[in-house]
């Protein structure tokens, strides 16, 4: 059954993150317009979709009192060793 107040509320969260677009960091883009992509039409929410929608808006507000420019600031990459890395000739 389609939950209506559901898909209204994940409809306010994308409103509110398309006004601060252009403070999003590349890996936040990405899962926005991926979301916003995925509702294009109505049906009801995944709620793992509303709760990264939130952790984003979360992440915006926490990063308000921080010089992070999305533009230059890339996203923090984690390199962990693989198969091939390993020195168990």
């Amino acid at each position: 059954m389609f939950d209506m107040t559901a898909y209204a509320q994940l409809r306010v969260l994308l409103s509110e993150l398309d006004k601060i677009e252009d403070t999003l960091m590349p890996n936040e883009l990405e899962m926005l317009h991926s979301i916003k992509a995925k509702y294009t039409d109505p049906q009801s929410p995944d709620p793992f979709d509303s709760t990264a929608l939130n952790v984003i808006l979360r992440n915006v507000e926490v990063r308000k009192g921080f010089k992070i420019d999305p533009e230059k600031d890339t996203g923090r990459v984690i390199n962990l060793p693989t198969a091939d890395d390993s020195d168990d000739d």
